[in-house]
C-alpha cells in the first residue's frame, strides 16, 4: 500500500513545486500593488535587505507611493504606466541608498496606499509619480489637502513637458483652489538639506 501511494505523492510535490515556480516568476515580475502592511515585494531585484529593530518599527522612514485614479476607473496605467513606473525597484533602491548613505533608520520595503487610506497620516512623505493621466476624486483631493496643510510632504516625479504639468497643476486646484504653486530658487534650503544639488 506505502509502496503505490509514493510515486503519486511524487507526482502531486512535481506539479506543485512547477505550479509554485510560475506563480513566484508572477509576482515577481508583476509589480503588483501592496499596502503598507503587507508582506514586501515578491523580488527585491538585487537590492539588499536590512533588519528593522522592532522596539522602534513605527519610528522609522517609511517610502510611501501613492496608487492613484486615471479617471477612467483605472488605477494608472496597467503594464508599468501611471503610479506603477518603476515600482517596486526605484521604491526599493531609493530606501536602500535612504539608508546607507544618512543616519535615518528606513524601513526596507516601503509601500503603497491610496489617499484615502486611513493610515496616511502616519507616513511625513509621500510620493506620486507619472501624473500625466492622474484624476484626483474630490475625498481624494480633501484628503491630500488635510495632509498638506498638516505637514505632510509630497514629491511628485517624471514630468514630461508642459502639458503634463499643466495637467497635474489644474489636479492640484482641486487640492488647493485658492492657491497657486510657487518656484523655488535653487538656493532654498530644501535643495541643500542633505547634499547640496547644483545644475
Amino acid at each position: 500500500m506505502k509502496t503505490q501511494f509514493l510515486p503519486h505523492l511524487g507526482v502531486c510535490l512535481g506539479l506543485w513545486l512547477a505550479c509554485h515556480d510560475l506563480w513566484a516568476q508572477g509576482v515577481g515580475s508583476r509589480g503588483s500593488e501592496r499596502l503598507i502592511n503587507e508582506p514586501g515585494p515578491a523580488s527585491r531585484a538585487g537590492v539588499p535587505d536590512w533588519g528593522v529593530d522592532q522596539s522602534f518599527s513605527q519610528d522609522i522612514f517609511t517610502f510611501v507611493r501613492i496608487m492613484y485614479s486615471t479617471g477612467g476607473g483605472g488605477w494608472g496605467g496597467r503594464g508599468g504606466g501611471g503610479w506603477r513606473v518603476d515600482y517596486p525597484n526605484a521604491d526599493l533602491n531609493f530606501s536602500y541608498r535612504l539608508e546607507q548613505l544618512t543616519s535615518m533608520k528606513v524601513h526596507p520595503d516601503g509601500g503603497t496606499l491610496e489617499l484615502t487610506d486611513d493610515t496616511l497620516f502616519d507616513y511625513p512623505f509621500i510620493f506620486i509619480i507619472d501624473p500625466r493621466r492622474l484624476v484626483f476624486m474630490d475625498p481624494e483631493a480633501k484628503a491630500l489637502s488635510r495632509y498638506l496643510l498638516n505637514g505632510g510632504f509630497l514629491m511628485v516625479d517624471d514630468f514630461w513637458g508642459e502639458s503634463m504639468k499643466t495637467h497635474f497643476l489644474s489636479e492640484m486646484e482641486k487640492v488647493f483652489p485658492d492657491r497657486k504653486p510657487v518656484s523655488l530658487e535653487l538656493s532654498h534650503p530644501i535643495f541643500n538639506a542633505v547634499f547640496p544639488l547644483t545644475l
